[in-house]
């Protein structure tokens, strides 16, 4: 055997070992194999609650019965409704009017003035099970109980921004 013989040998070898070396890493992956032009490399999805997965509008449209007979899949995450503010309960609650009962609405954050009867846009968190003390200890506010009796445990809305329309 000469010495070239041997330096063919060692390198074969040695490649031998890298690709078995990396034939076995890639064995031991727990990720699953990824379909036809999927990129495959190891990039999680975002995980949930963060922000651009909290701030994502899942619902834009007016308050109507179709919102209402879904409200419950929107409780914790933001949308956007239209309706005709019915009726200022506080400075920083009122009601908008729907097909049956109207519901209340917080502002979390100020938004503009809206009188009675005029539309409004509002975007914020949809919230169930409303409760004036808790409502009070998280916004820091003190607000009138026999104003929110209808609205006991009830859905509502967290608003965070507003803007008026034409009057109704």
């Amino acid at each position: 055997m000469t010495i070239r013989d041997r330096r063919r040998i060692r390198v074969l070898s040695a490649t031998l070992a890298a690709v078995t070396a990396l034939g076995l890493a890639g064995c031991n992956r727990e990720d699953p194999v990824p379909a036809d032009g999927e990129f495959m490399g190891n990039s999680a999805p975002a995980a949930e609650g963060t922000p651009a997965e909290e701030n994502r509008v899942v619902y834009e449209g007016q308050y109507n019965q179709e919102f209402i007979d879904e409200a419950a899949a929107y409780v914790g995450q933001q949308v956007t409704i239209s309706g005709q503010m019915s009726r200022t309960l506080s400075p920083e609650a009122f009601a908008i009017a729907g097909p049956a009962d109207p519901m209340l609405v917080v502002e979390e954050q100020q938004i503009p003035a809206v009188d009675e009867g005029q539309t409004v846009e509002l975007t914020g968190t949809m919230r169930e099970n409303f409760s004036v003390t808790e409502v009070e200890e998280q916004l820091g506010i003190e607000l009138d109980d026999d104003l929110y009796t209808d609205f006991e445990g009830e859905n509502y809305l967290m608003a965070t921004q507003g803007r008026a329309g034409e009057q109704g």
